[in-house]
This record gives structure tokens, C-alpha cells and sequence, in this order.
């Protein structure tokens, strides 16, 4: 039996992701001004964690960076790619780690000859509710060729 294509998705601005991260930053600045430190330290601890979620905003979120995946390929043999907005392609063996359900999935994914893997996160808002349904069918059914089972 011949196995589907790979699949091929372009990851789209995720505002439930926007969300998230602007009520984590703005939760952790509020417990840092509660500090019993200086003033200072409390404005400048602030300022960074609110720069921080800036950077997150932009790279993950919006995917507006260089380095941020715009895109992800998954096969049925578990193998896959992310695609950054620089063009660059990273490919390699979607990990066990990777969790998929309803309102969430993340892919982990390990380059060929790396030793750190990379993830992504993607929410139902990323992506068109038909294609969200294929990744999550290929991540929860996808199997490992036999010669790399053993």
C-alpha cells in the first residue's frame, strides 16, 4: 500500500498565541512590581520581562522574525520539516515527545545529526480547521519505517 503524500502546511499569525503571551507577561511584571526590592530594580526587572514578551510576540506569534517557522512538513514515516521565514529548512524525525490534541499540538522535531531538538506550537487558529484535523491524524497514527523500529 503506498503511503498519502507529505503533508505540507503554512502556519498562519496566531492570536490565541498573542493572547497567551501578553497575559503571561503581564502577569509576571505584575508579581515582579510586588517584589520587596528597590524600585528600581522592580522598573528595570519589568522593562525586560515586557521587552522579552515583545520578542515573543513578534517571533512567535506573529512570526514576523527571521528564525521564526512559517511553515511544517510532516510524512506518515514520523519524518519531517520546519520551514523559518529566512527560507532556511530544517529537517529530522518528529520526536515522541510531540503532543497533539483538540486545542493544542506541538511538534518536536530533531535535525539529522543535531543533538538539540526544536519545537513549535500550534493552536487551532493557525492553521484551517481541515488541515489542523490531517496533522494531528498523521501525529497520533504516524509509525516509524521498519528498519528504524528496531
Amino acid at each position: 500500500m503506498k503511503d498519502p503524500p507529505q503533508l505540507r502546511l503554512k502556519l498562519k499569525p496566531s492570536r490565541l498565541a498573542a493572547a497567551s503571551i501578553a497575559a503571561g507577561v503581564i502577569a509576571t511584571a505584575v508579581l515582579v512590581a510586588w517584589l520587596p526590592v528597590d524600585w528600581l530594580w522592580r522598573m528595570a526587572i519589568c522593562l525586560a520581562v515586557g521587552a522579552y514578551g515583545v520578542w515573543l510576540l513578534r517571533s512567535r506569534a506573529h512570526a514576523a522574525t527571521v528564525h521564526s517557522i512559517v511553515a511544517v512538513e510532516v510524512a506518515v514515516d514520523l519524518r519531517g520539516a520546519f520551514i523559518e521565514r529566512s527560507g532556511t529548512r530544517v529537517e529530522g524525525r518528529v520526536q515522541p515527545e510531540s503532543f497533539v490534541s483538540a486545542m493544542l499540538t506541538t511538534i518536536v522535531l530533531r535535525a539529522d545529526g543535531e543533538r538539540r531538538s526544536r519545537a513549535v506550537v500550534i493552536l487551532p487558529d493557525s492553521l484551517a480547521a481541515e488541515d489542523f484535523r490531517r496533522l494531528r491524524v498523521v501525529l497520533r497514527l504516524g509509525r516509524l519505517p521498519a528498519e528504524d523500529a528496531r
